[in-house]
């Protein structure tokens, strides 16, 4: 069964073709303008043609702009003066009936320009917001409205406003609204879930941060931490951890393929990569293992009480500097533009982000509302991911199922699937196309694509099972790896390792 997918969905790949863009038709945005949407102002609806001459000229956001399939009408507005947003709208005679929100990730600001021109050519409505606010402003947290609309009001008013004009648009309401978002974005989609169970029917949401203010507060200390030693460890040294943490952990599975199926599962020790007497090369002095030990030691504050369960074997330390921490404790909560983090307290700051920005936290179990009106959720995120820890994601996903009734129960309308060997939202060795968040996965069927399969799921009543992630370099699909419903996991079976036919699915601790 997965061999016959694999090679019919290789074969869609290699046989597809280009054909030149397509224009937009005469009065395709024809009345857009006039609507009245209480709280929305319209600055301008442009007929746009297909393919990706719509980002000319585009000042720089997050992420690479795609191409689309489709003309569309693009629509650009402002909801309650601040918060502006995206509409692209397909022809009336190409619209699917349906309406996709698209997150956006890290301190938003800007828009998600992959899943819109994704969404448009598949006949979606997508609409995307700022969250009211510009990138290109750098104290815009000392705004406490600016604070809030980025936190959960924005992307709910988006749900509102922007299906309100699709429906003057087109004149009918979406049958089926659908949300994709990840990091930042998939938060977002946790947000909608938890607060406003009534904008979407179905949710995917990637790498999604429930607990954003614990993540924050260890963001804010690493950084801290290496500007106290900013020569100690080099970006090399932190890679030689990671690389040697999946070299120890890599054969748990059953076979060694460069993947780790469970990292969790692994008990390697960055006191093992300490210098021998003589050695001089791939290997850590006993000050930098110590440094290093604490980095991914779970982080605890003054009390000794544990913020979280550390870092995992194979996961590179994040060495950025994050803006988001850095304004989060700075301005949001002392009110300063400039702020150098001398007077930072892991206890005090993190239950101060509660105090100002309450609704950061998107660790809610409790989705009884959105499960009632048979709204479907798809989590995913990668073992790897440096930004936001695998673990964080599991232990909601395994809260929620405790508080809506245990697995069974659970599983009627909520997934998490765990991609190993992939970074933050994608990247890193493993197969990390999976048509989460950011483009269509290389074959856009239900077993490869996570926003087709919640449409199965939503629209026909049938719930996804394993999937299949693709590693594309260079247009081709070079490994494919089977992707299980947590918390089974792939067992390999024999075969080649790059390939999911050599995997099955099983509980956790089966053997091969």
């Amino acid at each position: 069964m997965i061999a016959r997918m694999l090679l019919s969905g290789a074969a869609l790949l290699l046989g597809s073709a280009s054909s030149p863009p397509a224009q937009a038709p005469e009065g395709i945005c024809e009345g857009i303008s006039a609507l009245a949407i209480p709280d929305v102002a319209i600055d301008s609806a442009t007929p746009t043609a297909a393919g990706d001459a719509w980002a000319q000229g585009m000042p720089a956001g997050r992420g690479q702009p795609a191409s689309t399939t489709r003309p569309f009408c693009r629509v650009r507005g402002r909801i309650e003066k601040t918060i502006a947003f995206e509409l692209w709208l397909p022809a009336k005679g190409e619209w699917n009936g349906k309406f996709l929100g698209a997150g956006v990730g890290g301190a938003a600001g800007t828009f998600n320009f992959q899943d819109l021109p994704r969404g448009v050519s598949r006949g979606y409505a997508a609409a995307t917001t700022d969250t009211g606010h510009k990138m290109t402003d750098p104290a815009w947290m000392l705004d406490a409205q600016a604070r809030e609309n980025y936190t959960h009001r924005a992307n709910h008013l988006l749900a509102e406003k922007a299906k309100a004009i699709v429906a003057g648009h087109y004149g009918s309401a979406p049958r089926y609204s659908y949300f994709i978002g990840c990091s930042g974005g998939g938060r977002q989609g946790l947000k909608e879930l938890q607060r406003f169970p009534a904008d979407y029917d179905g949710i995917v949401t990637g790498a999604n941060g429930p607990k954003t203010p614990e993540m924050t507060v260890r963001r804010m200390w690493e950084l801290l931490e290496r500007d106290r030693r900013p020569d100690l460890m080099s970006q090399a040294d932190w890679k030689l951890i990671a690389d040697k943490g999946t070299e120890a952990c890599d054969a748990r599975d059953g076979v060694r393929d460069g993947l780790v199926e469970d990292p969790r599962a692994c008990n390697f020790k960055v006191a093992s990569l300490q210098c021998r007497p003589g050695q001089t090369g791939g290997c850590l002095s006993a000050d930098q293992v110590r440094f290093a030990e604490r980095f991914y030691a779970p982080l605890r504050d003054s009390t000794g009480r544990a913020l979280d369960k550390g870092i995992l074997p194979g996961v590179l330390v994040d060495s950025g500097r994050s803006q988001l921490a850095i304004g989060t404790f700075g301005q949001a909560i002392r009110g300063l533009r400039d702020w150098n983090g001398a007077d930072f307290d892991a206890a005090r700051d993190l239950a101060a982000i509660d105090r100002v920005m309450p609704q950061l936290r998107a660790d809610d179990p409790d989705i009884s509302a959105f499960r009632n009106r048979g709204g479907k959720l798809i989590q995913y995120t990668g073992w790897l991911d440096g930004a936001v820890a695998a673990r964080m994601v599991i232990d909601y996903h395994e809260a929620l199922t405790r508080r809506m009734g245990g697995p069974s129960a659970t599983d009627r309308f909520a997934r998490l699937y765990m991609l190993p060997g992939v970074h933050h939202c994608a990247g890193g060795p493993g197969a990390d196309q999976i048509g989460g968040s950011g483009r269509d996965a290389p074959i856009a069927d239900a077993r490869h694509d996570l926003l087709t399969a919640l449409e199965q799921w939503v629209e026909q009543g049938r719930a996804p099972d394993w999937m299949i992630a693709s590693r594309v370099e260079s247009g081709t699909i070079t490994r494919t790896r089977l992707i299980c419903p947590y918390p089974q996991q792939a067992r390999y079976r024999g075969g080649n390792p790059a390939s999911a036919t050599s995997f099955r699915c099983a509980a956790p601790g089966a053997r091969r």
